[in-house]
């Protein structure tokens, strides 16, 4: 027989079409013209449908195929229990991890800053602790002159610091009685001394006041104790006798003193490779 509806060939004692669900009305003029293979069964009313029917032909629910249907193995509540929940499991982890980060970024901190006797020798061990010599030697100072001498701080520096001390002794002509020269180191102004940044040395230089990192005023001798900011830069130690109509002699030991992330053989890598690449 064929539904009135969609026209589909239904099996003999449908009273409901497998396609639309439409009621079938039977006549005597109905004919069978096919025979649909059963392999579902209603899940309603138990009768068995054809394999492609998505209506039971004899209630007319829906129908769920068997090559639709999934089988859930059951898990019981002691299963469930017994697995806990993968953020839990992940957090139990990542706290370990914070907490030993959190030490060893003290420790390194503790290591960089601390001026005590075991932290000054691991920085020693590590390389940490840097020291280049700026001046060792004697520098002769002209009349209203001065004498400069340029020094680099390397990338990365970390408490960064000049270091040293300095004399001076006034050169006096040999025509001259020594009664006069006496009388001329008495009233000589002494040497001046300057830590500058390289645009401060610059404005100084043409007879401008600028910004020093360390001025000594006019002594015969002091000691240099001069910080300087973090990071790279070129600077100048300087040693005027712009205020003194005598030459001067000036006996001087300097140093540059910082602390490094890294060693400088890595830093220096770098730099040769920032050079290569053109940056």
């Amino acid at each position: 027989m064929l539904c009135s509806r969609c026209s589909t060939s239904l099996p003999d004692g449908s009273q409901f079409c497998l396609k639309c669900g439409q009621k079938v009305e039977f006549t005597p003029n109905s004919v069978a013209l096919a025979t649909v293979p059963t392999q579902s069964v209603c899940g309603k009313c138990g009768t068995i449908v054809p394999q492609s029917a998505e209506f039971c032909q004899n209630c007319g629910q829906r129908v769920i195929s068997a090559a639709n249907r999934v089988t859930l193995a059951p898990v019981s509540a002691s299963e469930i229990g017994a697995l806990p929940p993968w953020p839990a499991r992940r957090q139990r982890r990542v706290v370990p991890l914070l907490l030993l980060v959190l030490v060893l970024l003290g420790a390194v901190l503790w290591a960089l800053t601390s001026k005590g006797p075991a932290a000054q020798q691991l920085q020693e061990f590590v390389h940490w602790s840097q020291e280049q010599t700026i001046i060792d030697s004697s520098i002769s100072v002209n009349p209203h002159s001065f004498s400069s001498h340029m020094f680099t701080v390397p990338p990365g520096a970390l408490d960064v610091s000049v270091n040293g001390e300095f004399s001076a002794l006034a050169t006096s002509p040999h025509n001259r009685s020594s009664n006069v020269n006496e009388s001329a180191k008495d009233h000589d102004p002494g040497i001046e001394a300057y830590v500058l940044s390289d645009e401060a040395f610059t404005v100084w230089s043409t007879g401008y006041a600028a910004q020093t990192q360390y001025e000594s005023g006019p002594v015969a001798g002091s000691t240099i104790n001069a910080p300087l900011p973090l990071g790279a830069g070129v600077y100048y130690v300087v040693f005027s006798n712009k205020n003194s109509p005598h030459a001067k002699t000036v006996h001087a030991v300097v140093t540059l003193q910082y602390k490094s992330w890294l060693p400088g053989t890595i830093v220096r890598m770098k730099e040769r490779l920032w050079n290569w690449l053109g940056l």
